[in-house]
Order: structure tokens, then C-alpha cells, then sequence
């Protein structure tokens, strides 16, 4: 009995894993005309300015750490002109510069803050890329 459980159990992990992969849904979609190109260009070029600079944070205590996903630019020296410095400012006034993806601003004071990271090229001039967002530092007592 033990045989055929384990016999079965087999069998049916060989049937579930086919060599069959799904074809996307879009692959048989054709493009109608002229103004649904043009459209759809302009909708992927906004949506990829959003993810040019990504920015993901995590509050603990009265530290905020960030990470930083930059997409024409890099933290390394080797960059040259597309080599990013991060500033970071605190209710509009600037704190740090950082050269690095991810890092830890510490010591923010309890409270709601505006926080407002802002992606300088190798040569020290602005982007235009930044991302604004709110934090709340709570008390630990």
C-alpha cells in the first residue's frame, strides 16, 4: 500500500511538470494604427520616469534607513559623470550627502518630518530626479 502511495505521488509530480510554457496574453495583439503607437510611447515614458529613481524606507526607532534604485546612474566611482550622490533634507533643510544605495540617517527628532532625497550627477549638478515623503519618528518611552 505504502508502494502505491508513494507510487502515485510520483506519477502525478511527473504529469505536473510539463515542458509547456504559457504564451503571454498581449503576444497575438496587433497595433491598430498610428495614434495607438503614440499613445502607447507616451504612457511608457511616464511610467519609466517613475522608475528611474525608486526609493524604498523603513522607519525603527529614530533612524530612517533608505534604499535607493537609481536606473541611468550608479554609486561607484568608476561612473564617471553618471556617478550619484544622494542629498537628503529634513523638512527642507539639507542634512547629508550620500554615496551610497542604501544608508541610515539617524538621530531624527520625534515627529512628523518631510524628508526630500534629491540625485546629484558625478559633477556635483542636480538630476532632476528626487522623491519627497513623509516620516513619523515616535517616542520610545
Amino acid at each position: 500500500m505504502r508502494k502505491l502511495i508513494v507510487g502515485l505521488a510520483v506519477l502525478m509530480a511527473v504529469a505536473g511538470c510539463g515542458k509547456k510554457i504559457p504564451e503571454p496574453e498581449n503576444a497575438k495583439m496587433a497595433i491598430q494604427d498610428v495614434s495607438t503607437l503614440k499613445a502607447a510611447t507616451t504612457v511608457s515614458s511616464i511610467r519609466n520616469s517613475d522608475e528611474d529613481f525608486r526609493v524604498k524606507t523603513f522607519v525603527k526607532g529614530n533612524a530612517v534607513y533608505v534604499e535607493c534604485y537609481l536606473k541611468n546612474y550608479g554609486f561607484s566611482n568608476e561612473n564617471g559623470e553618471n556617478a550619484a550622490t544622494v542629498s537628503v533634507y529634513i523638512d527642507n533643510d539639507k542634512k547629508v550627502d550620500m554615496k551610497t544605495a542604501a544608508f541610515i540617517v539617524k538621530d531624527v527628532p520625534s515627529g512628523r518630518h518631510k524628508m526630500k532625497l534629491e540625485i546629484l550627477n558625478g559633477s556635483g549638478k542636480k538630476t532632476g530626479l528626487q522623491k519627497e515623503f513623509e516620516v513619523h519618528i515616535t517616542s520610545s518611552l
